[in-house]
């Protein structure tokens, strides 16, 4: 299930919305926000950063076996199955 933030003024508490963003890195974004209150009209920036990761990515382990497979010769990925098959026989 998708989650959505809202994000509120800081200066009337009145729910505001993003005018445009800026993505300055891919673990940083600035947002550019304005106050839907038009008695305050307040417009504020945010920004929001990467924290830290939970849970890795399968993405990333998979391409990260990829590279290392890939740099195996026949020889090596042959002992690999090898070991992998005799993991698996236990």
């Amino acid at each position: 299930m998708a989650r959505t933030t809202d994000i509120y003024c800081t200066v009337c508490n009145s729910k505001s919305v993003i005018e445009r963003s800026e993505r300055i890195h891919s673990e940083f974004t600035r947002y550019y926000c304005a106050c839907k209150n038009p008695l305050c009209g307040h417009r504020f920036v945010m920004n929001m950063e990467f924290g830290h990761t939970t849970r890795a990515s399968k993405l990333t382990k998979d391409k990260l076996l990829e590279l290392v497979l890939g740099k195996l010769s026949d020889e090596e990925k042959a002992n690999l199955r090898k070991i992998l098959d005799d993991e698996k026989s236990r």
